[in-house]
């Protein structure tokens, strides 16, 4: 996946430096650094595409009966961009589709997904009569709902 995404990244800089070459080769007195800056300018604007579609693009891709019960947006000083509009690089997954009951516990798989890198499951078990979870309370009040109602 990593390889793809880096060869987009090539080429997107190959597009743009193309899309600016016939001014420089038209226009002389063109400087001749807009060429390679037209190339810089493609790849950045196509990793900031890639990391703020990251999350649709998985969420878009989960299997019928997850549900997102957390995401975490992110804001960093070398994307001054993400204080604007922060971008998603984690959200937590659960999976109703495959839930074990025995009375009133039910038992559930969570999932963690992060920006280039493995998920982590982690398994979780809920009494429905009297639910308690060590998560973010946001996150534990959208883990009861989905999994006891």
């Amino acid at each position: 996946m990593m390889f793809w995404e880096i060869l987009a990244t090539v080429f997107s800089g190959f597009l743009f430096a193309g899309l600016v070459l016939p001014i420089r080769l038209f226009y002389k007195k063109t400087p001749k650094w807009i060429v390679p800056a037209a190339a810089g300018i493609g790849m950045i604007c196509f990793q900031v595409y890639s990391e703020y579609t990251w999350f649709d693009d998985t969420k878009a891709k989960l299997p019928a009966g997850s549900v997102i019960v957390a995401e975490v947006p992110k804001s960093t000083w070398f994307r001054p961009w993400s204080y604007i509009k922060p971008q998603v690089f984690q959200f937590v997954v659960l999976d109703t589709a495959n839930v074990s009951t025995n009375g009133t516990l039910k038992s559930a798989n969570l999932y963690f997904f992060e920006r280039r890198a493995l998920a982590y499951p982690l398994g979780i078990s809920v009494d429905c009569s009297a639910p308690k979870l060590e998560f973010d309370p946001k996150m534990n009040d959208a883990i009861v709902k989905a999994l006891c109602q």
